[in-house]
């Protein structure tokens, strides 16, 4: 591959990571979250209250941020099993160090922030200087993670701010204000990956690391921050959690990991990648939230949410190796 041509093939590559949804088209996820909307307000009782959405959107607003901060690793060709009990270490640590008191919400508050960018900069280090899987690597974070939590109480513990409730629970002008706090957060992903050098490095890099390495991509930072970005991302999901609960539950983060994976391929990325998108992702985290407050409100059990989540993760992947088959194909 020559040198000269690669910026263009990167560039285009971008163009198609952040236009193409699950489906044909790059709408797929939009018109199907549209869908679902729609059969729900006409089908199920109680889901079109304005109180009822509002409940919606503050109750996916932490997987968004989770979710997006997954974008990050997944458009790098990497992944992160260890966001779900980051987030459960979150919850504790938040409860336990402010106890109620609001004067120590702001340094409590950037303090997990950087423990959590501290976890992510170490993902980034092993993968980088010893060539570890990410995979296997996150997983075993993610015990560690589980580890410390329970090492630390094996019972709720500590008091949220009245403050970081508001966040996660209150209204701002009538809008969920953990809705406005994923806006802002999805605005600043978005800009990152698509107005940055870091941005289309990162495509770059999930799609064809070699090349971009070659093309003088510094391959091992581009990794390291999306490591911490996704850390990060975990870390905020943690902060509205511990505000929604009140109180530092133990297994607060279980199965985050998981819902996190989802919303991303839903979103239209491809977990090989260099394909993704900040408005798929949260749009999926929606179409997740949805589906949880529908099956909710039918009193559906939580073992079957599960099943059904586990069902959508694979279709979604045999979705997608579908259609690329289909494009490979002359």
């Amino acid at each position: 591959m020559r040198m000269s041509s690669l910026p263009g093939r990167l560039s285009s590559r971008l163009a198609e990571g952040l236009g193409k949804g699950l489906f044909p088209g790059g709408l797929g996820i939009y018109a199907l979250l549209l869908a679902v909307l729609m059969l729900s307000a006409v089908f199920v009782p109680g889901f079109a209250a304005t109180g009822n959405l509002g409940n919606v959107v503050t109750q996916s607003a932490a997987l968004g941020l989770v979710a997006i901060g997954q974008t990050f690793v997944i458009i790098g060709g990497l992944i992160d099993l260890s966001v779900g009990q980051l987030l459960g270490l979150t919850v504790v640590l938040t409860c336990a160090w402010t106890d109620g008191r609001s004067v120590m919400l702001l340094p409590v508050a950037a303090a997990v922030i950087a423990i959590g960018a501290a976890v992510g900069l170490v993902h980034g280090w092993l993968v980088n200087r010893w060539r570890v899987e990410p995979l296997i690597l996150t997983f075993g974070t993610l015990s560690i993670l589980q580890g410390l939590i329970f090492a630390y109480t094996d019972r709720s513990i500590g008091r949220a701010p009245v403050e970081l409730g508001w966040l996660a629970n209150g209204r701002l002008f009538g809008l969920p204000v953990a809705g406005l706090v994923l806006v802002a957060f999805a605005v600043l992903a978005h800009v990152l990956l698509t107005r940055t050098r870091f941005g289309l490095r990162l495509f770059a890099t999930g799609g064809e690391a070699e090349s971009a390495r070659r093309a003088g991509v510094d391959v091992s930072k581009v990794r390291l921050l999306a490591f911490m970005l996704s850390a990060i991302g975990a870390t905020l999901g943690g902060l509205l959690i511990a505000g929604r609960l009140g109180t530092g539950y133990p297994n607060a983060g279980s199965g985050f990991e998981l819902d996190a994976i989802v919303a991303v391929v839903l979103g239209g990325a491809s977990l090989a990648g260099g394909r993704g998108s900040v408005a798929g992702t949260v749009a999926a985290a929606l179409l997740l939230g949805v589906i949880s407050n529908v099956l909710n409100l039918l009193e559906v059990s939580s073992f079957v949410q599960t099943f059904a989540k586990g069902l959508i993760v694979v279709g979604a992947i045999v979705a997608m190796r579908t259609r690329a088959t289909a494009a490979s194909a002359p």
